[in-house]
């Protein structure tokens, strides 16, 4: 699926789903309006046919009201101490937690007092504070407040998780772009390269045996290379294998097509077996040192390659050190991102085929450990193998 298509279906789904939701709690506050006017309408009914009888609008207040009512409601003294409750939740019904739900209530709503019309001697009437009556919010308006929220986390939820699916989707097609593009590159140069190999053998008689053999050197590792890159994209080959003689032979064939200038140091504290895919590993390594090289340009400098269990750890790191210009602050990140160069005739893409060879091929890390003009130390860890 490409990923304009992604696109058309995640925003049609996206937005049925987030009208289903507006639906169903539209629904739900509908229905429970339509009840209370129905209650309503129900007690002006009873009043208009009775209005002169009080126990019968009583019981219809009861019946239709007070047995039907879906928010909290404690009845207290005038003294504040709690008579009866209802709908108050269960943790709140203790006679120690009973006042503080009530303070909870006053503080939200003021309570409403319950007052009783008395005659007195003079024919006048007064008013009698008989209780206090506090009360919360029905369920419905708890509903509307937080419904606008509600809707705003899915929408910014849909939004969110449409960026992070785009950028995934086009990071894979980028990923995809760039394997197709190595492969093709490896079969265009396989034909190519079998013949120099058959000239080579033709000529081998007319030429010095150090010349010949440097020769078929070079063509051979052209071989690896295109092999390298007809594999990316593969399941890698992974076998347990001594770290040591990789480092080393790495090391030693790009001394010999470095410039003379340059110094190549290795400290290798100890071997150990990996599971690793040689080749790969080999590439990266090799690409490591290329870049080291072309840091340090025509200027005296050196590279140096120190390897060994790292303390306290699982892992075996390789360290690649050198004296050449430094990464930016701002590019020890960008430089592991597909299409960044900061050579001017740089693709881009082998620092981003080595982290992926080292990080989901291999279960390991690459990382600009350290830089600065002067030093620069890329770090590769890799899992030990045990058996």
């Amino acid at each position: 699926m490409n990923l304009r298509s992604f696109l058309q279906i995640y925003a049609v789904a996206g937005l049925i789903i987030l009208a289903g939701l507006w639906a169903f709690f539209s629904q739900r506050l509908l229905k429970q309006l339509e009840e209370e006017t129905l209650l309503r309408s129900r007690l002006y009914a009873s009043y208009v046919t009775s209005p002169e009888s009080s126990a019968a609008l009583e019981n219809v207040i009861f019946e239709e009201i007070v047995s039907k009512i879906d928010f909290p409601v404690v009845i207290t003294d005038t003294e504040g101490a709690p008579q009866s409750f209802r709908n108050v939740p269960a943790k709140d019904t203790t006679p120690s937690a009973l006042p503080a739900f009530v303070e909870k209530l006053d503080r939200e709503r003021e309570p409403i007092p319950i007052r009783a019309i008395i005659d007195t001697d003079s024919s006048s009437k007064d008013t009698l504070t008989l209780s206090i009556l506090h009360y919360g919010l029905p369920e419905s308006w708890t509903m509307l407040r937080y419904f606008p929220v509600i809707q705003a986390f899915f929408i910014i939820l849909f939004v969110i998780l449409g960026f992070v699916f785009i950028f995934a989707s086009a990071k894979r097609e980028q990923d995809r772009l760039w394997v197709a593009l190595a492969r093709e590159a490896a079969h265009q140069l396989g034909t190519p390269v079998s013949s120099l190999m058959g000239w080579v053998e033709l000529i081998k008689s007319k030429l010095n045996k150090e010349a010949s053999d440097e020769m078929h050197t070079d063509i051979e590792r052209i071989r690896e290379i295109i092999d390298r890159f007809a594999r990316i994209g593969d399941k890698p080959h992974l076998e347990p294998n001594d770290i040591e003689p990789l480092i080393v032979h790495t090391a030693d064939f790009m001394r010999h097509r470095a410039p003379a200038k340059i110094e190549f140091i290795t400290e290798i504290k100890e071997n150990s077996k990996l599971l690793l895919d040689p080749t790969l590993v080999s590439w990266v390594l090799e690409n490591l040192i290329r870049n080291g090289i072309d840091a340090i340009g025509r200027k005296q400098g050196s590279i140096t390659i120190t390897a060994g269990i790292q303390d306290k750890s699982h892992n075996y790191e390789i360290t690649v050190t050198d004296t050449g210009s430094g990464i930016r602050p701002g590019h020890t990140r960008e430089v592991f991102r597909t299409g960044f160069s900061t050579k001017k005739h740089g693709w881009g893409i082998g620092l981003a085929l080595s982290k992926r060879v080292v990080e989901q091929l291999h279960k390991g890390k690459l990382k600009v450990k350290q830089s600065k003009p002067g030093k620069t130390v890329m770090s590769i860890t890799l899992p030990l193998w045990h058996e």
